[in-house]
């Protein structure tokens, strides 16, 4: 697997390639001409996300679109904060600030990815101008959408329904389709600044392009970093939560710690523990401390993106397109402080042992809070990618097109100050002050530290994509409502993925890499009958048209698959359209999955409602080599309302039922797994009180380097396993109604919500279908964003209302309902003009924005602290921010 080594060979993949000029297309709402979206005389034809059938919108379901008027008034710093801002996406599983559902194991370098309905990370495919993108990750997991600046997003369509018959696997739950800018001409630059209490961000960016009478060519480079979050500037965040009702999910692994012998737990006393004040060990007391408070809520990131698209027509029947871009991404994530159950045999120089009692070792509860500095992960995603294509037109109105990209990626996560059991070991068992390691309350030596903060843990990854695509579109023959339309075409995929471990010491790091491969090959046909059409419209069916689709995928590692769709659409009046659409969907299970990012164990906490504490346990992570494809069955009814009598109104409303089985699910992540213990009975994938022999036996067959609690109390498979089924109901509803005053300026209302009616879910084959819908970390039933807009002449303005409706926190005893959650966003604008007189000001626009404008604090959930969020607050469905002032310029030439 050859790779260029650096962010160079991305820029020369830019000079040579870039996007498919079929998918320019014009937002509504957004004008068109300098600077902006091209004009519609530029554009050849016009091709939306959903369907294959150029010039046609997808029938049967909706695209929402976030155009580029959108995107200059949403105050998104990255673009997955402005794919967040949509009701129907979901911040559950992979993403910077919630890491414990669903994949998000796998998510050591802290990208994110789009969720919509909130039924998996992997259900949404993600496409850059309509073909795929090299995903990232360590293990090459996901699409992370900021790998795209906002700056070169012409428009974001998300089709939020299944897919697979069109585009293939991932796209079960919808279609989020990133569309660049092209035809810009001129130059633009922008900065802007924000700041909130502990937080600030920024971004910079830079737009050109030059347009000939053939073709263009469009550039975009952009900047943008937030600064860490930390826990200890959050008041809310804490794992003392009585104080409001909740538990006390403080640990024992303290600095004091804590003697343990034979069950019973004596408090190191505060300046340590001799052998000359044993006595103060009284039995039945113990430390408590909070070890994740320190913690960051949001780690540290830096982005740098570039993006490159290009046209070039070639006399009147040939056309060139490309697209490229080259991003990287940097992260520091600042950890709790290390922490473990510590086993002290007698040999130690430091050895301590409660009055009366002569154990031959005993374990402590301790905290190395103040030993060594505290762990942090840093690390970087560096991606790049190139897409060059040519469309020709043929006889009779068809036209070929055939492009092909190539995709790089690598990510890296490297975690300092890790403890080296071997070192510590010998140094608990070291009757010598200088080499023994003191856990007892004393001063230990920097040489002893030193050797314990040796432990490795690096992990390199890198992905290389290849994909091909070839089609034929065109038309059949004529049917009253239109040309009957047909696409068919070829995709494929070469996909190559290199995952490293490095484990041993810094000094004496040991890499293991190995290395996976797919291939893809992928036929499909798409056919659209318009049966009626205004031209030719009888009573109650002004038009009526049919989309069937096809697809079938054939995978090197995991089998084939075939998978339908068809969609309707019937217009029985001129003002309203009836939909309709049922597909077959399926993703195969990732390279991750099936060999698992790792093979290791980790010692994590769990809440563990039996004693209402922290326990720790021991999970693994590896292969699960008879993973099968998970499959979906989708449908969905719906109605789009554009009334004569209200001229700029328009209502659309969508029923969607998704049955979701053979779901690739995984544990290693899900620290409140132990609230649900009873669903996993028989699967062996939790085991409370292991045997020494199965801990020796996993720490054999594993690259394990931390250190082992002892005794084991808890094991936990965190492998992925074909176990989950779940059905998702509900409704999407947009309201939009734009109002053009003389005297006032022009309103734009709209109202974006989605309502599930249902969602169960079955943990494991045998598991019945349980309701879990509103309950905590699950989808939530009621999510809405409503917008007012205004503007007249050069101001304009935008408010817009977030809600989380209540739900249930059912992994607390007894279950807490947790309170609704609103917050507002506040966008002010001032455009100078083209025309001004004044040239330093002439075409300039100062905004002010104000994300969280009445610093609405997230409502109190009694949940444990976590690497992975928690502690008195949801990451999943509130934001720990809080309010952040922005100011930006942005200026035309």
């Amino acid at each position: 697997m050859g790779r260029p080594s650096s962010l160079t060979a991305g820029v020369a993949v830019l000079a040579a390639c870039a996007v498919t000029a079929a998918n320019a297309q014009v937002s509504a709402g957004d004008g068109g001409g300098e600077g902006g979206t091209p004009r519609a005389a530029e554009v050849s034809e016009v091709v939306v996300t959903g369907t294959r059938i150029s010039g046609a919108a997808p029938v049967g379901s909706t695209v929402t679109s976030l155009g580029r008027s959108d995107i200059d008034v949403s105050g998104a710093v990255t673009t997955t904060q402005l794919i967040q801002e949509l009701p129907q996406v979901y911040n559950l599983g992979i993403s910077e600030s919630s890491r414990g559902q669903s994949g998000g194991s796998g998510n050591i370098t802290y990208g994110s990815t789009i969720n919509l309905r909130g039924i998996g990370p992997y259900t949404t495919l993600t496409l850059l101008d309509g073909h795929r993108a090299v995903p990232q990750g360590t293990s090459g997991f996901a699409v992370d959408p900021s790998i795209i600046p906002t700056l070169a997003l012409e428009r974001v369509e998300v089709v939020n329904d299944g897919a697979s018959a069109i585009y293939g696997s991932d796209a079960v739950a919808g279609v989020a389709n990133l569309i660049l800018r092209r035809y810009f001409e001129g130059v633009e630059a922008n900065v802007s600044y924000g700041a909130g209490g502990h937080y600030s961000e920024r971004q910079a960016g830079l737009i050109g392009g030059y347009r000939w009478a053939t073709g263009q060519l469009t550039a975009a480079f952009q900047h943008s970093d937030h600064s860490a979050l930390s826990g200890l500037d959050r008041a809310f965040y804490r794992g003392n939560l009585t104080d409001e009702g909740g538990g006390d999910f403080r640990v024992v692994q303290c600095n004091p710690g804590n003697i343990v012998v034979g069950g019973v737990s004596y408090a190191i006393p505060a300046g340590g523990v001799t052998a000359a004040n044993r006595g103060a060990l009284v039995p039945g007391t113990t430390n408590r401390c909070d070890n994740l408070k320190a913690e960051d809520l949001l780690p540290r990131q830096r982005y740098d993106s570039g993006v490159l698209t290009f046209n070039q027509d070639l006399g009147d029947r040939v056309s060139l397109y490309g697209d490229g871009f080259v991003s990287k991404r940097e992260f520091t994530f600042r950890s709790g402080y290390a922490a473990s159950s510590l086993n002290v045999p007698g040999s130690n120089a430091f050895f301590v042992a409660p009055p009366g009692l002569t154990p031959a070792s005993e374990t402590v509860n301790y905290s190395f809070a103040n030993d060594y500095p505290r762990p942090y992960t840093d690390g970087f995603s560096r991606s790049y990618e190139g897409t060059l294509g040519v469309s020709v037109k043929l006889p009779a109105r068809w036209e070929f097109s055939a492009d092909y990209t190539y995709g790089f990626d690598k990510d890296e996560s490297f975690a300092h100050y890790q403890s080296y059991a071997p070192a510590l070991t010998a140094a608990l068992a070291s009757s010598t002050p200088a080499t023994a390691f003191n856990p007892f309350g004393g001063s230990n030596n920097a040489t002893v530290i030193d050797a314990i903060t040796q432990g490795n843990f690096d992990a390199p990854g890198q992905s290389i994509l290849r994909f091909y695509e070839a089609r034929f579109d065109g038309p059949l023959f004529a049917l009253p409502g239109g040309d009957v339309r047909a696409a068919v075409g070829y995709e494929g995929q070469d996909f190559h993925v290199a995952q490293g471990l490095g484990v041993g010491t810094l000094s004496a790091p040991v890499l293991t890499t190995r290395f996976f491969a797919r291939k893809v090959n992928s036929e499909y046909a798409e056919l659209l009958l318009p049966f009626l059409d205004a031209g030719n419209a009888v009573p109650f069916a002004r038009k009526l048209a049919v989309d069937v689709a096809y697809r079938h995928d054939s995978y090197s590692d995991v089998g084939s698959t075939n998978n339908p769709k068809v969609g309707l659409d019937w217009s029985p009046v001129e003002s309203l359209t009836l939909r309709g659409s049922y597909g077959k969907s399926f993703r195969a299970p990732t390279i991750s999955q099936i060999y698992g990012n790792t093979n290791s164990l980790f010692v994590q906490n769990y809440s563990d409602p039996t004693c209402t504490c922290i326990r720790q346990g021991v999970a693994r992570s590896g292969a699960s080599l008879t993973l099968r494809p998970e499959t979906a069955k989708t449908y969905t009814a719906g109605l789009d309302f554009e009334p004569q009598f209200l001229p700029g109104a328009k209502l659309s409303l969508t029923y969607f039922d998704i049955t979701y089985e053979n779901q690739v699910v995984a544990y290693l992540s899900d620290l409140t797994l132990l609230q649900r213990e009873n669903l996993f009975a028989g699967t062996g994938l939790i085991v409370r009180n292991p045997s020494a022999a199965l801990i020796a036996q996993q720490v054999a067959e594993t690259n394990f380097t931390g250190l082992l609690p002892s005794p084991v109390t808890l094991f936990v498979d965190g492998r992925s396993f074909n176990l989950g089924k779940s059905v998702t109901r509900g409704l999407d509803l947009d309201v939009r109604y734009r109002l053009p005053t003389d005297a006032l300026g022009s309103f734009l209302f709209d109202l974006n919500g989605t309502y599930l009616t249902q969602y169960r879910t079955a943990i494991t084959p045998a598991a019945p279908l349980l309701d879990q819908r509103n309950n905590i970390f699950n989808p939530l039933r009621l999510r809405v964003r409503a917008a007012l807009g205004w503007d007249r002449g050069p101001l304009s303005g935008n408010l817009f209302i977030n809600h989380v409706g209540s739900y249930t926190n059912n992994l607390s005893q007894p279950a807490q309902q947790v309170s609704a959650y609103t917050t507002a966003d506040l966008h002010l604008a001032y455009g100078f003009g083209e025309q001004s007189s004044a040239r330093l000001v002439r075409g300039l626009t100062v905004s002010f924005d104000v994300r969280n404008l009445f610093n609405s604090t997230p409502p109190f959930v009694n949940i444990a602290e976590s690497p992975n969020g928690g502690g008195g607050f949801d990451p999943t469905a509130s934001n720990p921010i809080g309010r952040v002032w922005m100011i930006g310029l942005d200026k035309r030439f």
